[in-house]
């Protein structure tokens, strides 16, 4: 039987009302040749984040059945710094600055030795690793080296990226493919398409603060495949979240046109343009945008309940 906790927190991401779904837009700030801000827009899960310890660090909630216990998910802990980070480069008001500092602080204390983060770990899955972890931890890792120009940030950035770039073969995120390397949010499962773009940004901003050629071109080679697989990510009208063949959620088909923005900016390409353009059609279709909610709905209704943890809120 579903939980009560789990089935309002599918309620709310497929009605846009999550603190994990606010609006995350292409983002306002960042630069296709320096590292500025970030590339979507994380700047809500600041404002609207209320769950946050004594020592300014925000935390979740998982549950599994009727258990729930607090836990400190990197994923949000890196979105949160990231979101202050643009709020700071807006307002100019050093508050959000420290914010980001402080949540770099903490990644690069709960950094392994190896440069992983003990991501899904906390919610007790069997392969502890996530390329999005390491991405978006090695993106606030370079701003706040660019901020304060203290090395131990851009150490702990390279950490990150080294791992991330350790095939799944040898535990660490990276699918090598024919093509090229596939980013794995979730190393064990399938492909997601969100996940693998966040963790391709951490790489191109460890190559910003670097300038080495090798991250030059682990990021061109993750870009040759994204163009070469996005296909495999649409329905006919509406985006898949990953290749098992699940739908999207509305929030993250709209998130799906907002990262391939920032891509077709970062790496001018027809293929991005052209899912930009069909899938921000599919979103503006009343027709269509029904068909993939109720099948997104029904999706999640009759998906088999995890024995893992899962963030609810």
């Amino acid at each position: 039987m579903l939980s009560s906790s789990l089935l309002k927190k599918w309620r709310n991401m497929l009605k846009n009302e999550s603190v994990f779904h606010v609006n995350q837009a292409e983002g306002k700030y960042y630069s296709v040749t320096k590292l500025k801000g970030y590339y979507n827009d994380l700047s809500e899960k600041v404002l609207y984040t209320t769950k946050i310890d004594e020592c300014g660090i925000p935390y979740n909630i998982a549950a599994l059945g009727k258990r729930q216990r607090k836990v400190y998910f990197a994923i949000s802990i890196f979105q949160y710094g990231l979101g202050a980070y643009d709020l700071f480069l807006e307002h100019k008001d050093k508050v959000y600055l420290q914010k980001m500092l402080l949540m770099a602080d903490w990644a690069i204390n709960n950094q392994n030795e190896d440069g992983s983060w003990n991501t899904f770990g906390v919610l007790c899955y069997h392969c502890p690793f996530s390329s999005m972890a390491q991405g978006e931890g090695a993106s606030l890792l370079a701003r706040a080296y660019t901020e304060t120009k203290n090395d131990l940030f851009r150490i702990a950035c390279i950490k990150a990226i080294d791992f991330m770039l350790k095939s799944v073969i040898d535990g660490g995120t990276t699918l090598v493919t024919p093509d090229g390397i596939v980013l794995m949010e979730y190393p064990e499962k399938d492909i997601v398409l969100n996940g693998w773009i966040f963790s391709a940004f951490g790489l191109l901003d460890c190559w910003k603060i670097t300038g080495e050629e090798k991250y030059r071109k682990a990021w061109n080679s993750t870009l040759n495949v994204i163009k070469k697989s996005i296909k495999r990510f649409d329905t006919g009208h509406w985006s898949y979240y990953d290749e098992s063949g699940k739908y999207a959620s509305p929030f993250y088909h709209g998130l799906h046109i907002e990262l391939l923005c920032a891509l077709n900016k970062l790496s001018p390409d027809v293929v991005f343009e052209k899912y930009i353009r069909k899938w921000k059609k599919y979103k503006d279709n009343k027709f269509w945008s029904t068909v993939a909610f109720l099948v997104k709905a029904k999706q999640k209704v009759c998906e088999k309940q995890s024995k893992e943890w899962i963030i609810v809120s």
